[in-house]
């Protein structure tokens, strides 16, 4: 009889998403480490507003290779710096809170607020960074709602976006998943142009895997030779008892 093939490793993440709500992960160790993102977005009366959640330093390349030569004006806060860059010719500005261990980024698509209207922005918004994640939380929610939360792990092999169930789950297909310990697995087409779809036909990195657990719902990509990458060394049969690892909680 033929030896079964070892089964997949995995680890234990805990993270704090952007909402300050907590986020358990259990990966499969055969996707590598991850680096954490996130997104979050608020709206309110007069504004609208999205901010990018990166880790610590990654704001530097804005004056180097996005915003060249951009103007920078920096305020000092108890635990961050409120960062405004804005291009020379004032066609787009960002603001950046910069903490210790993460930052959050948000693009105005033209020019910066003035004065008084960057100190009304900053005051609407509490930033607190930690090791396990940074927070950007409205001050009052009876004004401003936050909504599409979203953790955004990458790594070598993969990336995975996590939401809360309560605002994924009607994007979920009809139809029944794969019953698997972590929640119900579908697959579907990767939107890929038609060189790369050539280059990843018949792979599991043809496709994109959602999990649909009871507090959160992922969905993650392997990366591969459409992106540069070697072809993860998984069957679909090992992919699927790599997915069978997978496990998130998302709390309140």
């Amino acid at each position: 009889m033929a030896a079964s093939a070892p089964s997949v490793g995995k680890v234990d993440v805990s993270r704090i998403a952007a909402s300050g709500a907590p986020v358990d992960l259990t990966l499969p160790d055969a996707f590598g480490p991850f680096r954490w993102y996130g997104n979050t977005r608020f709206s309110g009366p007069r504004m609208a507003r999205q901010f990018f959640l990166a880790p610590a330093g990654e704001h530097r390349v804005i004056p180097t290779h996005i915003l060249s030569g951009a103007r920078e004006t920096r305020r000092s806060f108890r635990g961050y710096d409120a960062v405004l860059f804005e291009a020379p010719d004032r066609s787009d500005a960002a603001l950046v809170f910069a903490g210790p261990y993460h930052e959050a980024t948000t693009w105005f698509g033209g020019p910066a607020p003035d004065g008084a209207g960057l100190s009304g922005l900053l005051s609407t918004f509490t930033f607190a960074d930690s090791p396990a994640g940074a927070t950007l939380t409205a001050v009052s929610d009876l004004l401003v709602r936050q909504a599409d939360d979203t953790l955004i792990g990458r790594a070598p092999a993969a990336t995975l976006m996590v939401r809360p169930a309560v605002d994924a789950l009607p994007t979920l297909p009809d139809w029944a998943g794969l019953r698997l310990p972590g929640g119900e697995l579908w697959r579907g087409e990767r939107v890929l142009d038609a060189a790369q779809a050539a280059l990843v036909a018949g792979t599991p990195h043809q496709w994109r895997y959602l999990l649909a657990g009871d507090s959160a719902v992922v969905d993650l990509v392997l990366l591969g030779p459409e992106s540069g990458r070697s072809a993860i060394e998984l069957t679909g049969e090992r992919i699927v008892d790599a997915l069978g690892q997978l496990a998130v909680r998302w709390g309140r």
